[in-house]
């Protein structure tokens, strides 16, 4: 194998994202003008991110789980990250386009390792109400709240994390801890 055809298996991030020609080569400051856009709530900023970056993190996350439905399910979770952490991106930790792959990285080893707990293709049909019901009485009260409050009231972690006061970790763990109680709760018993 020549060098010619090594440098072809391994290209570099810059290479993979603009591999499309229709893809315009973005310089950095025009990524932080996207982020800092995306901190100020600029919506249209996050899809122009997401149209930009979507091919090379779904391909890496891919890569990373070995499982589309999981990934697909885990893309949401990145660019909800992206957009909730946007308004206290730190420069000094690295270019933008490394601070969105270590996202992807981050929520792909973590979505891999509960890979078996709750994805998106194991939500099934409730039979009734009452099965409901004790399923979300398996639940703790910080994590009932935190599932009712960023799925039924649309919150986003940013905004959870300046009501409560507490770190975004915490709001996510809880978050994680009660999804997966409730998968168990829902699914046991066949």
């Amino acid at each position: 194998m020549n060098a010619a055809s090594t440098h072809q298996n391994t290209l570099t991030l810059g290479e993979l994202l603009y591999a499309d020609p229709s893809i315009t080569h973005v310089v950095e400051k025009d990524w932080l003008a996207l982020v800092h856009a995306i901190g100020a709530g600029d919506e249209a900023a996050l899809r122009v991110l997401y149209e930009k970056t979507y091919p090379v993190v779904f391909a890496y996350m891919l890569r990373l789980t070995g499982n589309r439905e999981l990934t697909d399910a885990l893309l949401i979770e990145v660019y909800q990250d992206i957009w909730c952490e946007a308004p206290v991106f730190n420069v000094d930790d690295g270019p933008v386009l490394g601070w969105i792959m270590r996202q992807a990285r981050s929520t792909a080893l973590a979505g891999r390792g509960t890979a078996g707990s709750v994805t998106v293709t194991d939500i099934q049909p409730i039979p009734d109400d009452h099965r409901l019901l004790q399923a979300l009485a398996t639940l703790s009260v910080p994590e009932l709240e935190a599932i009712e409050a960023t799925f039924l009231k649309g919150l986003s972690y940013s905004e959870l994390v300046e009501q409560w006061q507490e770190p975004l970790g915490t709001i996510k763990g809880r978050i994680r801890s009660g999804l997966a109680k409730l998968h168990q709760a829902l699914t046991a018993g066949g």
